[in-house]
Protein backbone atom coordinates (compact mmCIF):
# COMPACT_ATOMS: atom_id res chain seq x y z
CA UNK A 1 0.00 0.00 0.00
CA UNK A 2 1.40 3.18 -1.17
CA UNK A 3 1.98 5.99 2.02
CA UNK A 4 -0.31 8.25 0.73
CA UNK A 5 -3.05 5.59 0.00
CA UNK A 6 -2.12 4.08 3.79
CA UNK A 7 -2.40 7.55 5.02
CA UNK A 8 -5.43 8.63 3.94
CA UNK A 9 -6.87 5.20 5.59
CA UNK A 10 -5.66 6.08 8.79
CA UNK A 11 -7.83 8.91 9.04
CA UNK A 12 -11.15 7.28 7.65
CA UNK A 13 -13.59 7.65 10.11
CA UNK A 14 -13.60 4.46 11.94
CA UNK A 15 -9.61 5.23 12.28
CA UNK A 16 -10.71 8.66 14.02
CA UNK A 17 -12.78 7.01 16.53
CA UNK A 18 -10.42 4.04 17.54
CA UNK A 19 -7.61 6.23 18.20
CA UNK A 20 -9.12 8.16 21.28
CA UNK A 21 -10.26 4.62 22.12
CA UNK A 22 -6.84 3.06 21.81
CA UNK A 23 -5.49 5.93 24.06
CA UNK A 24 -7.84 5.52 26.95
CA UNK A 25 -7.08 1.63 26.43
CA UNK A 26 -3.35 2.03 27.40
CA UNK A 27 -3.68 4.37 30.05
CA UNK A 28 -6.87 3.45 31.86
CA UNK A 29 -7.19 0.00 31.51
CA UNK A 30 -5.56 -3.40 33.13
CA UNK A 31 -6.62 -6.92 32.96
CA UNK A 32 -5.56 -9.86 34.95
CA UNK A 33 -5.53 -13.09 34.31
CA UNK A 34 -9.10 -14.55 34.45
CA UNK A 35 -9.89 -11.64 32.02
CA UNK A 36 -7.22 -12.59 29.42
CA UNK A 37 -8.03 -15.98 29.36
CA UNK A 38 -12.08 -15.30 28.97
CA UNK A 39 -11.32 -12.47 26.25
CA UNK A 40 -8.46 -15.08 24.97
CA UNK A 41 -11.29 -16.99 23.25
CA UNK A 42 -13.37 -14.33 21.64
CA UNK A 43 -10.09 -13.16 19.93
CA UNK A 44 -9.21 -16.70 18.92
CA UNK A 45 -12.35 -16.80 16.95
CA UNK A 46 -12.17 -13.28 15.77
CA UNK A 47 -8.51 -14.06 14.06
CA UNK A 48 -9.86 -17.60 13.08
CA UNK A 49 -13.06 -16.26 11.27
CA UNK A 50 -11.04 -13.47 9.47
CA UNK A 51 -8.49 -16.03 8.33
CA UNK A 52 -11.37 -18.41 6.83
CA UNK A 53 -13.04 -15.41 5.34
CA UNK A 54 -9.74 -14.29 3.78
CA UNK A 55 -8.87 -17.73 2.52
CA UNK A 56 -12.20 -17.54 -0.05
CA UNK A 57 -12.41 -13.78 -0.75
CA UNK A 58 -11.75 -13.11 -4.15
CA UNK A 59 -12.73 -8.57 -4.17
CA UNK A 60 -14.42 -7.03 -6.72
CA UNK A 61 -13.03 -9.63 -9.40
CA UNK A 62 -16.12 -12.52 -8.46
CA UNK A 63 -18.86 -12.64 -6.29
CA UNK A 64 -17.40 -14.69 -3.30
CA UNK A 65 -20.37 -17.13 -2.07
CA UNK A 66 -17.89 -20.34 -0.74
CA UNK A 67 -16.65 -20.76 2.53
CA UNK A 68 -17.73 -18.55 5.79
CA UNK A 69 -19.62 -16.74 2.85
CA UNK A 70 -22.37 -19.26 1.90
CA UNK A 71 -22.57 -18.40 5.40
CA UNK A 72 -22.88 -15.03 6.17
CA UNK A 73 -22.34 -11.95 3.80
CA UNK A 74 -19.79 -9.95 6.42
CA UNK A 75 -17.65 -12.69 8.26
CA UNK A 76 -14.96 -9.83 8.10
CA UNK A 77 -16.82 -7.81 10.02
CA UNK A 78 -18.51 -10.11 12.65
CA UNK A 79 -14.36 -11.71 12.87
CA UNK A 80 -13.77 -7.82 13.68
CA UNK A 81 -16.57 -7.33 16.28
CA UNK A 82 -15.51 -10.69 18.13
CA UNK A 83 -11.99 -9.46 18.56
CA UNK A 84 -13.27 -6.08 20.09
CA UNK A 85 -15.48 -8.00 22.11
CA UNK A 86 -12.78 -10.10 23.03
CA UNK A 87 -10.43 -7.02 24.32
CA UNK A 88 -13.39 -5.49 26.23
CA UNK A 89 -13.88 -8.47 28.30
CA UNK A 90 -9.88 -8.74 29.00
CA UNK A 91 -9.71 -5.29 29.97
CA UNK A 92 -12.90 -5.08 31.56
CA UNK A 93 -13.52 -1.94 30.41
CA UNK A 94 -17.55 -3.21 29.72
CA UNK A 95 -19.20 0.39 29.88
CA UNK A 96 -16.30 2.26 27.79
CA UNK A 97 -15.87 -0.87 25.05
CA UNK A 98 -19.57 -1.55 24.76
CA UNK A 99 -20.04 2.19 23.50
CA UNK A 100 -17.17 1.64 21.00
CA UNK A 101 -18.20 -1.65 19.64
CA UNK A 102 -21.89 0.02 19.17
CA UNK A 103 -20.24 3.04 17.40
CA UNK A 104 -18.01 0.31 15.20
CA UNK A 105 -21.43 -1.15 14.40
CA UNK A 106 -23.05 2.05 12.88
CA UNK A 107 -19.91 2.97 10.69
CA UNK A 108 -19.52 -1.15 9.22
CA UNK A 109 -23.61 -0.93 9.06
CA UNK A 110 -22.77 2.25 6.47
CA UNK A 111 -20.15 0.88 5.07
CA UNK A 112 -21.70 -2.15 4.34
CA UNK A 113 -24.77 -0.46 2.59
CA UNK A 114 -21.94 1.13 0.24
CA UNK A 115 -20.45 -2.05 -0.70
CA UNK A 116 -23.79 -4.01 -1.53
CA UNK A 117 -24.90 -1.02 -3.59
CA UNK A 118 -21.39 -1.24 -5.46
CA UNK A 119 -21.97 -5.08 -5.36
CA UNK A 120 -25.58 -5.26 -6.43
CA UNK A 121 -24.39 -3.00 -9.58
CA UNK A 122 -21.60 -5.23 -10.45
CA UNK A 123 -23.22 -8.25 -10.09
CA UNK A 124 -26.72 -7.59 -10.16
CA UNK A 125 -29.21 -10.08 -10.26
CA UNK A 126 -26.63 -12.93 -8.53
CA UNK A 127 -26.07 -10.68 -6.28
CA UNK A 128 -29.51 -10.16 -5.87
CA UNK A 129 -30.42 -13.77 -5.21
CA UNK A 130 -27.28 -13.71 -3.18
CA UNK A 131 -28.18 -11.36 -0.57
CA UNK A 132 -32.16 -12.28 -0.10
CA UNK A 133 -30.43 -16.02 0.84
CA UNK A 134 -27.89 -15.23 2.84
CA UNK A 135 -28.21 -12.99 5.98
CA UNK A 136 -25.63 -10.19 6.77
CA UNK A 137 -24.50 -10.51 10.42
CA UNK A 138 -26.47 -13.28 11.74
CA UNK A 139 -24.96 -16.86 10.01
CA UNK A 140 -28.06 -19.16 8.39
CA UNK A 141 -27.06 -22.87 9.32
CA UNK A 142 -28.23 -23.46 5.29
CA UNK A 143 -25.28 -22.78 3.42
CA UNK A 144 -25.93 -21.04 -0.06
CA UNK A 145 -25.34 -23.40 -2.53
CA UNK A 146 -25.46 -21.31 -5.80
CA UNK A 147 -23.18 -19.25 -7.69
CA UNK A 148 -19.21 -20.54 -8.27
CA UNK A 149 -17.41 -21.99 -5.66
CA UNK A 150 -13.92 -22.28 -5.31
CA UNK A 151 -11.37 -24.07 -2.73
CA UNK A 152 -9.97 -21.75 0.32
CA UNK A 153 -6.06 -21.06 -0.65
CA UNK A 154 -3.39 -19.75 1.28
CA UNK A 155 -1.48 -17.91 -1.03
CA UNK A 156 -4.77 -15.51 -1.09
CA UNK A 157 -4.57 -15.45 2.87
CA UNK A 158 -1.21 -14.58 2.61
CA UNK A 159 -1.75 -11.92 -0.25
CA UNK A 160 -4.81 -10.33 2.61
CA UNK A 161 -1.93 -9.71 4.79
CA UNK A 162 -4.48 -11.28 7.70
CA UNK A 163 -1.24 -12.34 9.49
CA UNK A 164 -0.09 -8.90 10.49
CA UNK A 165 -3.55 -8.67 12.35
CA UNK A 166 -2.81 -11.83 13.73
CA UNK A 167 1.01 -11.09 14.85
CA UNK A 168 -0.15 -8.12 16.75
CA UNK A 169 -3.23 -9.29 18.30
CA UNK A 170 -0.65 -11.65 19.90
CA UNK A 171 1.88 -8.36 20.92
CA UNK A 172 -1.17 -6.53 22.17
CA UNK A 173 -2.18 -9.19 24.86
CA UNK A 174 1.05 -9.87 25.68
CA UNK A 175 1.52 -5.95 26.44
CA UNK A 176 -1.21 -6.06 28.30
CA UNK A 177 -0.43 -8.77 30.00
CA UNK A 178 3.03 -7.33 31.38
CA UNK A 179 1.22 -4.10 31.63
CA UNK A 180 -0.82 -5.83 34.18
CA UNK A 181 2.12 -7.94 35.93
CA UNK A 182 4.66 -4.56 36.02
CA UNK A 183 2.81 -1.98 36.72
CA UNK A 184 -0.42 -2.86 38.66
CA UNK A 185 0.86 -5.86 40.31
CA UNK A 186 4.27 -4.60 40.69
CA UNK A 187 6.12 -8.02 40.20
CA UNK A 188 9.78 -8.38 39.46
CA UNK A 189 11.18 -8.89 36.14
CA UNK A 190 12.05 -13.09 35.99
CA UNK A 191 12.73 -15.26 33.04
CA UNK A 192 8.57 -15.57 32.13
CA UNK A 193 8.78 -11.54 31.50
CA UNK A 194 11.92 -11.49 30.02
CA UNK A 195 10.57 -14.60 27.13
CA UNK A 196 7.37 -12.23 26.83
CA UNK A 197 9.32 -9.13 25.90
CA UNK A 198 11.51 -10.98 23.50
CA UNK A 199 8.48 -12.63 21.94
CA UNK A 200 6.92 -9.38 21.69
CA UNK A 201 9.67 -8.03 19.87
CA UNK A 202 10.68 -10.89 17.79
CA UNK A 203 6.95 -10.50 16.21
CA UNK A 204 6.97 -7.16 15.91
CA UNK A 205 9.76 -7.80 14.34
CA UNK A 206 8.76 -10.04 11.63
CA UNK A 207 5.67 -8.02 10.40
CA UNK A 208 8.65 -5.32 10.08
CA UNK A 209 10.93 -7.47 7.92
CA UNK A 210 7.91 -8.35 6.04
CA UNK A 211 7.72 -4.74 5.29
CA UNK A 212 10.71 -4.66 4.09
CA UNK A 213 11.20 -7.12 1.98
CA UNK A 214 7.69 -6.11 0.12
CA UNK A 215 8.71 -2.61 -0.09
CA UNK A 216 11.91 -3.72 -1.87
Amino acid sequence: MKFKNRFKRWFKLRFAIFYPFAIYVVFFANSDGKSIINGLWFILAGLFLRAWANGYAIKSEKLTTSGPYAFVRHPLYIGTFLLVLGFIIMLKIYYVGTLFLLILVGIYYRTSKKEEQLLGGKFKQQYIEYKNKTPAILPTVSPYREGEKWPFSFKRLIKSQEYKLFLWMIILVIAFHLKDELFVEHETIDKKIIALIISAFVLGSIDFIGEIIKWK
